[in-house]
C-alpha cells in the first residue's frame, strides 16, 4: 500500500476526488483515514497531521498495520533561501529534524537524534519517478531541496535564531525549506526501511505573513502535485521499482 499524507483536508483532497474502491476506517480510535485504489495500486490517505511528533507515530502504525511501501507527504512548505518562491513545488532530496539539539552526546551533530544520521534522505527512484511525471503532466517548476523539519511553525526570522548561520540553515544554504511534518515520517521510515518522498507546494517566505491569499494560491498548484503524484503510482505500478530502504 502507498501512504499519501497531509496536514490539512485540502492536502488530498485531489486524491479523494481520484481515488476508487474507496472506503473508511478508523486508526487508533481517532484517525480517520481512506482506503481506495490508484491505478491498480493499494492507496491510502491520511491528513490533519501537522506535527513531527504525530507524523512520527502515526506513520510508523500504519506502515505495520498496512504494510505500507511508500510514504508520499503533501501540503504547503515555506521558503527560506531566495533561490524559492511562492507557488513553487519542492521534492525533497535531504531532511534534517531542525528542532532537535543532543549536541553535549559524543559525535552528535545539531539536528541529530542519537544512534541516527543526521540526514535522512529521500528514495531517489521515487523522486526520479516524480519529476518524470512533472514533466510528461504539468508545466509547473519543481526543484530539489532540502527540508528543514520541526514541530514548530515558523512565521519570523527570529525563531531560527539558534539553526542559523552566515545565511546557512544545519549546513544549507540553497534551496532550503522549512515545514511541520516529513521529519516525523523521515524517522518512521527510516525505522521501518520504507521510502519516502515529500512534494510541497512553497507558500510563503519565513519573513512573510501567512493569510488566505497566500494559502488560495499555494492550492492551486495542488492538483499539479496530485497530478505528478498519481502518475507517479501508475509508473511505480508498472515497474516495481520500490526497493527496500528506498535507495
Amino acid at each position: 500500500m502507498i501512504m499519501i499524507i497531509g496536514s490539512q483536508h485540502d492536502d488530498i483532497l485531489y486524491f479523494e476526488s481520484v481515488i476508487t474502491n474507496k472506503r473508511e476506517e478508523l486508526v487508533m480510535g481517532k484517525f480517520k483515514v481512506t482506503i481506495g485504489t490508484i491505478f491498480n495500486q493499494a492507496v491510502m490517505l491520511v491528513d490533519q497531521v501537522k506535527t513531527n511528533y504525530l507524523s512520527s507515530a502515526l506513520t510508523l502504525y500504519l506502515i505495520e498495520k498496512y504494510f505500507v511501501i511508500l510514504v508520499l507527504v503533501v501540503g504547503r512548505c515555506i521558503a527560506y533561501s531566495k533561490d524559492l518562491k511562492p507557488l513553487d513545488i519542492v521534492i525533497s532530496k535531504r531532511v534534517v529534524l531542525g528542532d532537535v539539539d543532543q549536541v553535549n552526546e559524543d559525535n552528535v551533530k545539531y539536528g541529530q537524534i542519537p544512534g541516527f544520521d543526521q540526514v535522512f534522505d529521500a528514495s531517489e527512484d521515487v523522486v526520479s519517478y516524480i519529476e518524470s511525471a512533472f514533466e510528461k503532466r504539468t508545466y509547473s517548476v519543481y526543484k530539489e531541496a532540502n527540508f528543514i523539519s520541526t514541530s514548530v511553525d515558523y512565521h519570523k526570522p527570529e525563531q531560527i535564531y539558534d539553526i542559523e548561520e552566515f545565511d546557512h540553515i544545519l549546513g544549507y544554504d540553497t534551496n532550503v525549506v522549512f515545514d511541520t511534518n516529513t521529519g516525523g515520517v523521515a524517522l518512521a521510515c527510516s525505522l521501518t526501511r520504507v521510502p519516502f518522498v515529500s512534494i510541497k507546494v512553497v507558500e510563503r517566505y519565513l519573513d512573510k505573513n501567512s493569510d488566505v491569499n497566500t494559502y488560495l494560491k499555494a492550492m492551486k498548484e495542488y492538483v499539479n502535485v496530485g497530478k505528478a503524484v498519481v502518475t507517479c503510482i501508475g509508473d511505480i505500478g508498472r515497474n516495481e521499482i520500490i526497493t527496500e530502504g528506498g535507495k
